[in-house]
């Protein structure tokens, strides 16, 4: 009795985590589809979002392609204004959106055309920021995995339109992000109040 029990239990265990873990795949190859088949729309403004500097204070791999790929919307007139929004990081006390702002100007972004965010922290800080600045419709810069909790983050704070654009270099360590970020928009969607 108390075997037949216990055999019971397991499969059902590993019939639940079968239907799980179906359910987490296909979700994160939903995430990875909208990242990589993000699409620009002209609006006013691009938003780059700030990732890991170097303690030099120059841009690491992602966030350099982030930034060219900014620049490549701003030089064929997809946005007018670029926002570079960053954290002050905790280890080497570099400013991301300084950072990234200075690396824009020298390619000849002219600094009217540069918004600098130094307190965006996370994902649905920026939002917020963007947010405040009443633009006329945003494109969202940023890896892949990160364009559609970055596009929701957006939209719920209450700027309209919004697309995407990632660079299409792709690196394995991104599957981890890939991961976290399908964790991330669940948890945004339940905990996210639009302002006002």
């Amino acid at each position: 009795m108390f075997r037949k029990f216990w055999r019971r239990a397991v499969m059902r265990g590993l019939t639940a985590g079968l239907v799980l873990g179906g359910l987490l795949l296909a979700w994160m190859g939903f995430v990875a589809v909208r990242g990589f088949s993000a699409m620009p729309v002209r609006s006013e403004m691009a938003v780059i979002f700030g990732t890991a500097v170097t303690a030099e204070g120059k841009p690491r791999p992602a966030l350099q392609e982030r930034l060219e790929e900014g620049l490549r919307l701003w030089r064929v007139g997809l946005v007018r204004i670029v926002m570079v929004s960053g954290a002050i990081e905790s280890g080497n006390h570099q400013d991301e959106a300084r950072i990234m702002a200075d690396w824009l100007r020298t390619r000849g972004v002219p600094a009217f055309a540069i918004i600098v965010d130094s307190h965006g922290n996370n994902t649905w800080l920026t939002a917020l920021h963007v947010a405040q600045m009443r633009p006329d419709g945003a494109i969202v810069v940023t890896q892949w995995f990160h364009v559609l909790r970055a596009e929701w983050a957006l939209r719920h704070a209450g700027v309209a339109p919004v697309s995407g654009a990632a660079p299409s270099r792709f690196r394995p360590v991104e599957l981890w992000y890939l991961f976290r970020d399908s964790m991330a928009l669940p948890v945004y969607v339940l905990t996210k109040a639009p302002p006002g």
